[in-house]
């Protein structure tokens, strides 16, 4: 059954690939004339060489500023809806009257409670950036970065 499966699903990929990818070359190798730019060819623990792309430490560090700038916004914006929404002598005067406010104040608290703590969040990833951004000033030279995608 497995096996009929396995031969199945080739038969499908090859009836849905168009003749014109089948019939290209392949990829001329590349050499150190023809690298790309902003790559860097690296050899790995096994011996097998590798592109990986090469980023100057000023685009890194521009992109770590970007990243804390778009944090202190919301930053900003956490705590300007905190002001806007704490809880007030309006609420507590729903909650006893209103059939249900009991409800309405619980889920107003658990509302507050999430904002909180996505601002307690925000404040580490920008503190972490703002030390990373130090470290990133502290070094010279060309660096090689990769990014694990999942």
């Amino acid at each position: 059954m497995h096996r009929t499966c396995f031969y199945l699903a080739a038969f499908i990929s090859l009836m849905t690939t168009s003749v014109a990818a089948l019939a290209e070359p392949a990829a001329p190798p590349v050499t150190a004339g023809t690298q790309r730019p902003n790559w860097a060819t690296t050899a790995n623990a096994g011996g097998f060489y590798i592109d990986l792309p090469a980023v100057t430490p000023d685009q890194l560090i521009e992109r770590i500023r970007a990243c804390r700038t778009s944090l202190t916004h919301r930053e900003e914006e956490i705590a300007q809806y905190l002001d806007e929404h704490r809880l007030n002598a309006k609420d507590t005067l729903i909650t006893v009257i209103i059939p249900g406010g009991l409800i309405y104040a619980a889920i107003r608290a658990g509302d507050l409670e999430q904002a909180k703590a996505e601002l307690a969040e925000v404040n580490d990833d920008r503190d972490a950036l703002a030390r990373d951004l130090l470290a990133m000033q502290a070094i010279a030279g060309d660096l090689t970065v990769a990014q694990l995608q999942q």
